[in-house]
């Protein structure tokens, strides 16, 4: 049974629609400073962009047995300020499906997940751990972080926490790249010229901006696993204004003891490897 809790926790799920779980809604709220814009271009043809307000929600769920929280969830919902989202209506719908596959993919782990945190909590209920913690025993997070937010390219990345039990919890990405103007998800064959080297030069960065250089794994190894996630659609990754930036969870290309990394490639430093029309020139937001 604990392997597939596990299994569970671990797992890249299918989305699907489920039975609605009673759930709590709490708001909290995140606004960019919306201007207009300056000069709309530069020499080098890169389009001068301009901040896009917007604001971000929580969603809440639990998951209750035998008269006590078991499980905390929560997750995020985003959206256009109302007087941009007019003028943007392609973006305004990927994110509104972004929210949607958000909380359908926690409705979904949490059903999946019940059974097992139910039959894992009715063997140990006695236990002494148990009995002097009141409050809920696991947790699933998505947390927002905004990245980026302006008329060329809007960005976003989730923390993924998740804790079933066990040694330890374990804390993944999600990452998002929109174009501001299509609404299409981007892909590094958009956001690059080229994705050839890509692979070397994000371990060459991992490498020199690891805090702790005994913990690199072995580079040969590591490499293969950027390979892999390049091969595969899987490297998470997002744009702010001064960086393209890889994020790698527990276990991406290392142990657990490696913890969590977030690996940046300046665009001033690559700037011939970019698609021009997604490196940042404008406005920056303000608050």
């Amino acid at each position: 049974m604990w392997k597939k809790v596990l299994a569970a926790g671990s797992a890249v799920l299918a989305l699907g629609l489920v039975a609605s779980i009673t759930s709590d809604y709490s708001y909290t709220g995140v606004a960019m400073a919306c201007e207009e814009p300056g000069n709309l271009s530069t020499p080098g043809g890169i389009p001068f962009t301009h901040p896009l307000a917007y604001s971000s929600s929580i969603q809440r769920s639990q998951i209750n047995h035998d008269g006590r929280v078991l499980m905390e969830a929560s997750t995020y919902e985003v959206k256009l300020d109302q007087s941009i989202a007019d003028n943007y209506p392609k973006l305004q719908e990927s994110l509104e499906k972004l929210s949607a596959n958000n909380w359908s993919y926690m409705r979904h782990v949490m059903n999946q997940w019940e059974p097992d945190l139910i039959e894992q909590y009715e063997q140990s209920k006695n236990h002494e751990w148990y009995k002097e913690n009141s409050g809920s025993l696991y947790s699933y997070e998505l947390s927002y972080k905004g990245l980026r937010a302006d008329s060329a390219v809007f960005s976003c990345v989730g923390g993924e926490f998740v804790y079933l039990g066990g040694a330890h919890p374990v804390y993944y990405y999600k990452a998002h790249v929109f174009d501001s103007q299509t609404g299409k998800e981007l892909k590094l064959n958009d956001i690059f010229k080229t994705t050839d080297g890509l692979a070397e030069i994000i371990v060459e960065e991992t490498e020199s901006q690891i805090e702790h250089k005994s913990s690199m794994p072995d580079k040969k190894e590591v490499l293969k696993a950027v390979k892999r996630m390049l091969e595969d659609d899987s490297l998470q990754f997002g744009m702010t204004e001064d960086d393209f930036v890889v994020y790698f969870g527990n276990y991406a290309i290392g142990p657990y003891a490696m913890g969590t990394l977030e690996v940046k490639l300046p665009y001033r430093k690559y700037f011939k490897l970019f698609n021009s029309k997604y490196v940042f020139y404008g406005t920056r937001a303000k608050g």
